[in-house]
């Protein structure tokens, strides 16, 4: 499943995350939003239950996302150009079970899939 852009970081499609929750249960992926905090209540919203990590705050919150290793890490920015970079990043500090998801919350919204809003 999930197709590679250059052999590193994973790419799934909305559409292949989302069987990819049905598959492994919604609880065992945590969703990383690495768009800046505007973006994220943006009228584009945001997936349920994201977790915003601006992807300059990163690095300093490796720590905090070494604690699920037990869950993949599905990482969306807007359009999938952020999501990738923090993959090969994240992935660079030894934390692996993470991809990228094809075409970013844009993507995510023009497939259909939900999104939730900041209240």
């Amino acid at each position: 499943m999930g197709t590679k852009n250059d052999g590193s970081v994973r790419i799934l499609t909305p559409l292949e995350v989302a069987d990819l929750m049905n598959e492994k249960g919604e609880e065992n992926v945590l969703f990383l939003d690495v768009r800046e905090p505007w973006e994220f209540e943006s009228n584009t919203g945001h997936v349920k239950g994201s977790v915003l990590i601006p992807m300059m705050d990163i690095p300093d919150r490796l720590d905090e996302l070494r604690k699920h290793r037990d869950k993949e890490i599905a990482v969306i920015c807007n359009s999938g150009h952020r999501s990738y970079y923090a993959c090969q990043y994240l992935m660079d500090n030894g934390i692996t079970n993470v991809f990228s998801i094809d075409g970013g919350i844009q993507k995510w919204l023009r497939t259909g899939l939900e999104t939730e809003y900041s209240e």
